[in-house]
């Protein structure tokens, strides 16, 4: 599900979008003093929690974008519809074709012609307050604007796992890329565009067979030759994982996506800054215990160790996160997982599964019957 939303003022604000949904954005928002309000827009799905409506941009217009199906997903968008009339426009969608990668072919749907600006945002992904204005202004440098994912309040081991491995690795390789280069893909979880922008690109409905959308969505842009602009701004990200079963699944999609970007885009910079990091600690670690070189093992303990903390003072002084000792053991973990979800990824054979849907991909990241 998602939102829509429109902006009066100096810039008409987006229609926009979230994994499940649309959201048009604004430009009119001020930053600060105001929090999401703690209205659900759905109920969550499995590996969810409820997405919400940032503040930040008071004429903005949100439209939600929900599954027929998902009946009591329907109750709850409506009833915050009804608590904010001329604010919020729920839509519903029958199911995705098998082919259709089911978040894009409801954003493909939800945009109209009198949008002006296009803000996707995911349904389980929260604006802090002035991040909208923001966006805005990074459009003026190019044509689709993205932020830096931040996981929040992680409750429970998996959940702790998964933050980990983001919170860990965003800072390291969104923004540090850009030294080599401007952007090869966006953050999904939220992007601002302009609907002609969009247009030029082919629109949503050119990347509805892709199941990896960031990616094909940089691509569209990137091959019309336009900018895309990688801003470091945070956006709140808080998912629940229940199981290992969860999070196996949720991890071996990711990595089957990274592993589309990586064939495609692999250069020094990636290597060095993206591919090495990722393998070389579990790598060494692994030497270490079988040629029972225990200061080495050390060695890599108190390494990973030091990466966790720095990046959690990082995230502290540029983000505002406030993190405990379980946050910092867990990014080690995660960070020595890595090679392992990389290998599941590969012997999955391009098999995963979204939203309790498996899907097979072939090597162009298309769903396949």
């Amino acid at each position: 599900m998602g939102a829509a939303r429109r902006v009066r003022g100096a810039h008409r604000p987006p229609a926009g979008a979230g994994r499940a949904g649309l959201a048009p954005a604004g430009a009119g928002g001020r930053a600060g003093g105001h929090r999401p309000p703690a209205d659900p827009l759905r109920r969550p799905a499995p590996g969810r929690r409820p997405g919400r409506q940032p503040r930040d941009a008071p004429s903005a217009r949100f439209r939600w974008l929900v599954d027929e199906a998902d009946a009591e997903g329907v109750r709850v968008a409506t009833r915050l519809a009804s608590a904010h009339p001329g604010r919020v426009e729920v839509r519903t969608f029958g199911a995705a074709p098998a082919t259709s990668n089911p978040k894009v072919f409801k954003l493909a749907r939800a945009i109209d012609p009198a949008d002006d600006l296009v803000a996707l945002l995911d349904d389980d992904t929260v604006l802090p307050p002035g991040t909208l204005s923001r966006a805005c202004a990074a459009l003026a440098d190019g044509d689709l604007a993205t932020g830096l994912p931040y996981y929040k309040e992680a409750r429970g081991a998996w959940a702790r796992l998964v933050a980990g491995f983001v919170n860990g690795s965003a800072l390291v390789t969104y923004l540090p890329l850009l030294a080599a280069g401007p952007p090869v893909s966006v953050n999904g979880m939220f992007v601002l565009t302009t609907r002609g922008a969009l247009e030029r690109a082919g629109g949503l409905g050119a990347i509805e067979g892709f199941v990896c959308d960031d990616y094909e969505l940089a691509l569209a842009y990137r091959r019309t030759g336009q900018r895309l602009v990688q801003a470091a701004l945070p956006v709140w990200v808080r998912t629940t994982v229940p199981d290992a079963a969860s999070y196996g699944r949720l991890m071996r999609r990711w990595m089957v996506f990274t592993g589309r970007l990586v064939r495609d885009e692999v250069g020094p910079a990636m290597l060095g800054l993206v591919l090495v990091p990722a393998v070389l600690p579990a790598l060494a670690l692994l030497t270490g215990v079988l040629a029972a070189s225990w200061p080495l093992v050390v060695g890599v303990g108190v390494a990973l160790l030091g990466k966790a903390a720095a990046m959690a003072a990082l995230r502290r002084r540029l983000l505002g996160a406030t993190e405990d000792t379980a946050a910092i053991a867990a990014e080690v973990v995660a960070d020595l997982l890595q090679p392992v979800h990389a290998a599941a990824a590969l012997a999955s054979g391009g098999r995963i599964t979204w939203r309790g849907r498996p899907m097979r991909l072939d090597a162009e990241g298309r769903v396949r019957p």
